[in-house]
């Protein structure tokens, strides 16, 4: 799936009034305050007064001596220069990124290849937010005064989260940000908006359009309408007493975490357990199927996907190049079968469990329905495809002093 470039969740976020710290937010202040004063009248006097927060302060030293680096331009991507101040801002986004991987400073500081690898996914988590920016420039796409009123807005409603305009700039320090780059930022995810619906979305330059798609769901090569009952090798296992005595009343989303969470606690020889017994239902599910059974109501009685829980009528649209993911054993089964005919013997899928899949006629009242829907995720992988493209050509000029960065260098 085509992931939002970082520019447009930061600014949604942001936009909501909730940047990295969320210190200095007007309810949050209130809630502090009402907390301190409990605090203050429930405790001794033996609570010392709290430490004064140490915000972040931007700085670029190499070989020991400080930078002046206002308007410092680290690199240029594609002729965008990326101000020392922008760069910051996506150099500590990508370190918290890495700690959560388990990459601290520690190996950062000690291991010059890793900092380096370091570098370079910031490199590339900066130029996947230019992409919109060079397809805007490519096609011509310009923001105009509507944009700009939507830009402003968003800005307005950031700072209005804070109670004054001090309590604004310390969650900016907090968040490795100023507030020209807050500002970009709003401009990148209106950018990114434009973009997309100029070119991507229904009408766009680059979206299938109806009449194509309704050609494609059609076609019995390209896709496949599907249903299937699926019996996963954690299905099967035993549960420990507290958590058998609510399970009848547990949705199913409860009951998968439930199973789930004992099967992979289990040993390689107990879950080999586990499995034998959930293919053993399933066989009787399949026997069930042969012997002409309603196959909804079968999914209904034996079948653990959630999206059929819901609706075992609707089913599953799969394309041929499988864009979505779906394993490849049931995906095969199902172009191997005629509509309205299902599974002879069982699909077995070495990481879901088993399936007996049946593939039905396209159903074009649902496909009339959520034409825009479905042609957008049809659309995905060309989408995420031409912003590969555009990124790859993007060429990068990087500063003199780029070869002299080590991980102290920024703070």
């Amino acid at each position: 799936m085509l992931k939002k470039m970082m520019a447009v969740l930061l600014a949604m976020t942001i936009c909501a009034g909730s940047m990295a710290g969320c210190g200095g937010k007007k309810n949050d202040k209130k809630d502090k305050d009402k907390t301190s004063s409990e605090t203050t009248s429930n405790e001794d006097d033996t609570v010392g007064p709290q430490q004064e927060e140490v915000l972040p302060v931007a700085s670029l030293t190499i070989d020991g001596e400080k930078i002046d680096t206002t308007d410092y331009v680290m690199c240029s991507i594609d002729g965008i220069d990326i101000t020392f101040d922008e760069f910051r801002f996506y150099y500590f986004q990508a370190l918290s990124q890495y700690e959560q991987f388990g990459i601290d400073a520690t190996a950062l500081r000690e291991n010059n290849e890793t900092y380096q690898q370091f570098l370079e996914y910031v490199m590339n988590s900066i130029k996947n937010e230019l992409v919109t920016e060079k397809l805007a420039k490519d096609h011509n796409i310009v923001l105009d005064d509507e944009d700009q009123t939507v830009i402003d807005g968003n800005v307005k409603k950031s700072k209005e989260s804070y109670d004054n305009e001090e309590e604004f700039e310390k969650e900016l320090q907090r968040s490795y940000l100023t507030y020209d780059v807050l500002v970009k930022m709003f401009v990148r995810a209106q950018t990114y908006n434009k973009v997309m619906a100029t070119l991507f979305e229904k009408g766009g330059e680059y979206a299938t359009t109806e009449e194509d798609f309704l050609k494609l769901v059609q076609d019995p090569e390209e896709y496949a309408h599907e249903v299937h009952i699926m019996v996963p090798f954690y299905s099967q296992v035993e549960l420990d007493d507290s958590t058998a005595a609510t399970y009848d009343d547990m949705t199913l989303s409860q009951k998968i975490g439930a199973k789930s969470a004992a099967y992979n606690a289990l040993d390689a020889d107990a879950k080999a357990v586990a499995a034998a017994k959930a293919k053993e239902v399933a066989e009787e599910a399949l026997q069930r199927v042969k012997d002409g059974e309603d196959f909804s109501k079968l999914i209904e009685e034996y079948g653990w996907d959630i999206e059929l829980d819901e609706d075992p009528n609707k089913g599953y649209y799969m394309r041929r190049d499988n864009t979505g993911g779906f394993p490849k054993a049931m995906l095969d089964e199902a172009f191997s079968l005629e509509p309205g005919h299902a599974s002879e013997e069982l699909i077995e899928d070495g990481t879901y469990g088993y399936f007996i899949v049946k593939r039905l006629e396209p159903d074009m009242d649902y496909i009339n329905e959520n034409m825009d829907k479905m042609i957008a995720s049809h659309d995905q992988p060309m989408i995420q495809e031409k912003f590969n493209e555009t990124m790859d050509a993007m060429a990068v000029t990087y500063c003199g002093i780029w070869d002299k960065l080590t991980f102290d260098s920024i703070t």
